[in-house]
């Protein structure tokens, strides 16, 4: 290693323990002025704790510190009783970033709570915005499925994928470039369930036939056909590799 690469890297250590060093210093001065008024300080240390739990998920790779450092922001924003909305997001993303701590760790059970968190919040939000937040709810309801699927909790993963399907049925048509392909990947996750787990194919087959239906019809348009046409293919794989294996246990001679 060069002496120029060694300064280089010493260099860019110093930069972020001035960093680190800097935000603990305006940490400690907004909670001086806490109890005078919380509403106003609360969400600047929790925005500085969030900031500081990624330098250490970023730049150290210190997962635990990173990880205490979330739960402190979120418990700060938590206590905040002023009015702006913008702070239900900024608690989504800490929550997010936990979210995929816990999953790291295979911690699936704090993931569920903090799932489950997240989209309590986003159906109240999806209440009065429902045009920014119903997708997020879509979205979340998706996650839970999968992270059932990952806990062998296969009928809750079924109510998520369903209920994401449901959810998705709202909105999905008011840009089908933008919206509809999400709703084709949740069909296929629903229909893997189906063949994988449940053992009901011709379920499995539905979902998989109506992934293919929705991803046919944004193939139509030739100017956006390239960014759907691998996973039509990935669909109509799914659909073949399940006629296979039916086909193969029908043909199989009874025990």
């Amino acid at each position: 290693m060069t002496s120029e690469i060694l300064f280089q890297e010493n260099t860019e250590i110093d930069s972020i323990q001035q960093m680190i060093t800097t935000i603990h210093n305006h940490i400690a001065e907004y909670r001086s002025n806490l109890s005078r008024r919380p509403n106003v300080y609360r969400p600047k240390i929790a925005e500085l704790q969030a900031n500081l739990a990624q330098i250490y998920w970023y730049d150290y790779k210190d997962y635990h510190s990173a990880e205490k450092l979330f739960l402190q922001a979120l418990e700060n924003y938590e206590k905040y009783s002023g009015r702006r909305i913008i702070i239900q997001s900024h608690k989504l993303k800490i929550m997010d970033f936990l979210v995929n701590l816990y999953n790291r760790s295979n911690r699936l059970e704090l993931s569920e709570q903090i799932l489950l968190r997240m989209l309590e919040i986003q159906k109240k939000l999806a209440e009065n915005y429902w045009w920014i937040y119903l997708e997020d709810v879509a979205i979340t309801q998706w996650r839970l499925g999968n992270l059932y699927v990952d806990m062998r909790r296969f009928n809750s993963a079924e109510r998520l994928y369903s209920a994401s399907l449901d959810t998705r049925s709202e909105f999905d048509r008011e840009d089908i470039y933008r919206y509809r392909p999400a709703t084709a990947q949740c069909q296929r996750s629903l229909g893997k369930l189906y063949e994988v787990h449940l053992k009901n194919y011709p379920k499995a087959e539905q979902c998989y036939r109506k992934s293919i239906e929705i991803l046919q019809e944004l193939c139509e348009n030739e100017y956006e056909r390239c960014n759907f046409i691998r996973s039509l293919q990935h669909s109509q794989l799914l659909l073949a590799h399940l006629h296979s294996d039916t086909s193969s246990e029908q043909d199989r001679p009874a025990n």
